[in-house]
């Protein structure tokens, strides 16, 4: 299960993803007046997948259990950056 951390304007930690299978790997991004977490998720197992949920300053998840960005082999970490106008989620293929 993915939980986010207790960030300075929440109060206490929250599931963002209750979905089957392994979850890990978490990265945050902030930008537009809310976070960003991305994941690496195993649902569809044997395959690994990046999933991404958008998460607002009050707790709110936007897309609870997440969105599926790709799914094929994606490895055991990702990374996600703001740069005032892109948003850019990555992971390592797993090979």
């Amino acid at each position: 299960m993915v939980v986010a951390f207790a960030f300075a304007l929440i109060s206490s930690d929250f599931p963002i993803s209750t979905a089957p299978n392994y979850t890990g790997y978490p990265s945050v991004c902030y930008a537009n007046d809310q976070f960003y977490v991305f994941w690496i998720d195993q649902r569809y197992l044997p395959l690994r997948s990046l999933f991404g949920a958008r998460v607002t300053t009050d707790g709110t998840v936007l897309d609870p259990d997440g969105r599926e960005l790709y799914t094929d082999s994606a490895g055991y970490s990702c990374d996600a950056a703001f740069d005032g106008t892109n948003l850019l989620a990555v992971t390592r293929n797993h090979c």
